[in-house]
């Protein structure tokens, strides 16, 4: 998909309120930020894109620029040769209003041009066929963006000025075609500056010229394919310092780590030791992603006060030093750059991973982060996600061109990073999970992606299905908290009945999944898991000695709270079997055996159509034996597909736990139909009835908790009748289930109540 919506007369006009960031600086992430506070970038754009420019693919970028330190004005020469994949009758690009556009040429030859809107658009007087390669000159100067370019002094003494484009600000400083999916395949950056000021850029630096004036050209060149908004220059007095990473997959090879900050030795002091951890992370990072993908050209970093960091290709921009800020922008070099996410939607795919690499530092290099462990480092990114009850990791459509949501520190970068924690742990093989980001980054290479083409690369790996999962996880909003019950049901065994509430239920009504308990006694613990796909499970488990507590998730795999555990005792009863058959007319017979009894008062029976509201629907006595009991029930079926029961077994001190859901699979027609109006009812509720056959119809309704709240019956004859029930206005606000028992079958609807 495009990272843009078409409109009438190939516009696409979106009123955001920008702000310019990318890893915010603050204390909910940690110093994982990649881009200024959003506060100080915000500002009021109008920003569209036309259509045609489509009709082109970016080859190659070419940018001689003239620029000083602590200055916004520049001049530039832009050469883009650009490949037309549409017949070409005219060429658009985009670039900030408040640049001055010299002159056009296309081809050699110098056109007119209009540049309006932000927008350069210049008629080509004859189309250009498709299948050709055209050169684009444009020649521009003038005071670069405060948006996409950051100039300052440091205290202690760094004049810099340093460009960061992400997500819509390439068109600052430069010519750009802001469209994802269309990476430029090689690039050239030259500077040109006052000396002794420095130049970093992008890829490989291949000469220094000497120019008038005491002025020096900086010529970098990158051959790697490269989004629009990873371009960057950085210019300052800075002082050089290099080092070197040496992966085992290169050896004996070594990547150069080149690094530009400030000139000053008591501040180079200071950050030396966390610099120097870069290429212990480089190494790691290859270990587990596969090879830095520009090995062949560098890595390196430039200082500049941009309020945090910025992943620039092979060259990142940072404020700091930080070891996480490191780590996360170095892990951006292959979640962002060389997989880039396909549109902003799918910005998990780099921030998501990129602070999964925060992690993943702290976790493998125990020894470079000192008295930080990966669970209490965990635990800060779940804290954060859970100040919040709700929000989805994929960026909805309406927000694409919000960037405070699509820099979301609790969502975009910390719920990004918690469920790929989450992952791992559902895929209970970490050679499998590590080779499926390996996977991942060489299918992708060099491309865009999004977390669907993320997903069916797990799946393929794994051999699992991650529906439910990315459902839930990365499409679905909030997080389960947990209930639990523990009882020692035998002398060798302890039962666990678990429930969950969702913090989104609208949204998201259950979490399934995977997850561990931690059962303690006085002697110790012992770790289980279990797999959770409704409320009220039972799980049980061998364990000899008397459970004192139960912990939920004790190593931070997944995203959840905790609401209440309760010591049960003794079960109230036991049941030996449940099982449901079909009828031989439109009933379900349910039939169970239990024993151990001689507390258990009474059986609920309770029905749903959807396995999620269950309703009360009849009772059986308890027979109080402690041998074996036996009971059948017949529950007369809705016409809907599934059918799912369970039983309350309710003890004599009013106490209760939950039998499995079973199921069964039919659908019954009935000779009648039931309509009801209006639904959502607020003071009347009409039923329209036809019976074929004459006799009484009893009519009950039930509350979510599946207790009966009305109870009415009448005669009908053959034909339709119209039941008014009037007692709807004293219920309270909520859903009921209302049903239907009459001579020509029984049937069950829903309604809500205002």
């Amino acid at each position: 998909m495009k990272n843009y919506l078409l409109a009438l007369l190939g516009l696409v006009l979106s009123f955001t309120s920008f702000s310019q960031d990318g890893d915010i600086l603050n204390p909910a992430c940690r110093e994982k930020c990649s881009m200024a506070s959003l506060s100080a970038r915000a500002q009021q754009a109008l920003y569209y894109q036309y259509p045609s420019m489509d009709k082109y693919d970016m080859k190659y970028l070419k940018l001689d620029i003239h620029a000083e330190a602590g200055s916004l004005f520049m001049t530039g020469i832009a050469t883009s040769k650009i490949l037309a994949v549409q017949p070409l009758d005219s060429f658009i690009t985009e670039l900030k209003q408040n640049m001055v556009v010299d002159s056009v040429f296309i081809n050699g030859t110098k056109l007119n041009f209009v540049h309006n809107s932000d927008f350069i658009q210049v008629k080509i007087p004859s189309v250009i066929p498709a299948g050709t390669l055209v050169t684009v000159k444009i020649y521009y100067y003038g005071t670069m963006g405060s948006g996409g370019v950051f100039t300052g002094t440091t205290s202690n003494g760094l004049t810099y000025t340093a460009t960061l484009s992400e997500s819509y600000q390439a068109r600052e400083w430069f010519p750009a075609k802001q469209i994802l999916k269309d990476k430029i395949d090689s690039l050239d950056v030259w500077v040109t500056t006052t000396a002794p000021n420095l130049v970093g850029s992008n890829g490989i630096l291949v000469a220094i010229v000497d120019s008038f004036n005491n002025k020096k050209q900086y010529q970098w060149k990158s051959r790697h394919p490269i989004n629009y908004y990873l371009p960057s220059i950085a210019v300052g007095n800075y002082m050089e310092y290099k080092n070197y990473a040496k992966p085992a997959a290169l050896a004996p090879d070594s990547i150069l780590i080149l690094n530009y900050l400030t000139d000053n030795e008591t501040y180079f002091a200071s950050v030396k030791t966390n610099i120097d951890k870069t290429p212990s992370f480089i190494e790691k990072f290859s270990e587990l992603y596969g090879l830095y993908p520009f090995a062949d050209e560098k890595y390196g970093h430039c200082q500049a006060n941009i309020g945090g960091g910025m992943e620039h290709q092979t060259m990142t921009t940072l404020s700091s030093f930080g070891s996480t800020l490191v780590a996360h922008e170095l892990g951006h070099q292959w979640w962002g750059d060389n997989v880039t996410c396909a549109t902003w939607n799918h910005i998990w795919l780099n921030e998501g991973f990129a602070s999964y690499s925060e992690y993943l530092a702290v976790e493998k290099l125990p020894a470079l982060f000192g008295g930080t462990t990966p669970a209490a480092y965990m635990q800060s990114v779940h804290n954060s996600v859970m100040s919040s009850p709700t929000g989805s990791v994929y960026v909805p459509l309406a927000s694409t061109y919000d960037e405070n949501r699509i820099f979301s520190s609790r969502l975009s970068y910390n719920k990004g990073s918690a469920i790929i924690h989450n992952l791992r742990f559902e895929m209970q093989d970490d050679n499998v999970f590590f080779q499926t980001l390996k996977n991942f980054q060489q299918q992708f290479k060099d491309s865009v992606a999004t977390a669907d083409d993320f997903k069916q690369v797990a799946e393929t790996t794994s051999g699992k299905n991650f529906t439910d999962f990315f459902n839930q996880w990365y499409y679905g909003e909030g997080y389960p908290t947990f209930n639990i019950t523990y009882l020692k049901q035998q002398s060798d065994s302890v039962t666990l009945i678990i429930n969950e509430t969702t913090s989104a239920p609208s949204v998201t009504p259950f979490f399934k999944g995977l997850y561990e308990f931690k059962i303690t006694w006085v002697g110790g613990d012992t770790t289980v898991k279990a797999y959770i796909t409704s409320n009220n499970q039972q799980f049980k488990f061998h364990f000899t000695a008397i459970p004192n507590a139960v912990v939920v998730d004790p190593n931070n795999w997944v995203l959840n709270a905790v609401g209440t555990i309760t010591n049960g005792g003794v079960v109230p009863a036991k049941l030996l079997s449940f099982d449901v058959m079909a009828g031989a007319t439109c009933n379900a017979v349910l039939k169970w055996k239990a024993s151990n009894e001689q507390d258990t008062k009474i059986y609920e029976i309770e029905y749903s159509t959807d396995a999620v509201n269950f309703y009360k629907t009849g009772s059986l006595n308890s027979h109080g034996n402690i041998g074996e009991s036996v009971y059948q029930y017949d529950q007369s079926l809705s016409n809907e597909s599934d059918q799912d029961f369970r039983l309350k077994i309710i003890d004599r001190d009013g106490s209760y736990v939950y039998s499995t859901v079973i199921s069964l699979n039919r659908k019954c027609s009935y000779a009648f139909s039931v309509s009801i109006n209006p639904n959502p009812a607020s003071e009347k509720l009409n039923l329209q009835v036809t019976q074929p056959v004459p006799g009484n119809v009893t009519i009950r309704i039930f509350d979510a908790k599946g207790s009966q709240v009305y109870y009415s019956t009448a005669y009908m004859n053959v034909g339709e009748s119209r039941l008014p029930i009037t007692a709807v206005q004293n219920f309270n606000p909520g859903t009921y289930m209302i049903k239907i028992d009459a001579p020509g079958g029984s049937t069950s609807r829903k309604f809500i109540k205002l």
